[in-house]
């Protein structure tokens, strides 16, 4: 897990399994960024071959949170599975998802 951070937005970079233990380090990785008043937020899920459900459950939580700062949460996804699961969880109409880094980092600039 990796933390980028630019004037206009933060990327995090994922890779692997996110299970459990990787949720949590999500969660308190993305409330590190709200703290921060960086609420801008790419999500890079082009290396993650897995995701649980709770990680989902931090990725709309947190994004329930900065939207009330006026942020957003956007993610980029170039897995056939994850967009698959991202459709059948109808989490597609949640997040804004792109299938590179510069189509997404370019929406906050």
């Amino acid at each position: 897990m990796e933390r980028i951070s630019s004037e206009n937005y933060e990327l995090i970079v994922l890779q692997g399994r996110i299970d459990q233990n990787e949720s949590e380090e999500l969660e308190t990785l993305l409330n590190e960024c709200v703290e921060d008043g960086k609420v801008s937020i790419c999500i890079d899920l082009t290396g993650v071959k897995h995701i649980c459900s709770s990680a989902l459950g931090v990725l709309v939580a947190v994004k329930r949170r900065i939207r009330e700062n006026d942020g957003d949460i956007k993610l980029i996804i170039s897995s056939d599975n994850l967009i698959k699961l991202f459709e059948t969880t109808m989490l597609d109409k949640v997040f804004e998802i792109f299938e590179s880094k510069r189509e997404c980092l370019g929406t906050f600039d």
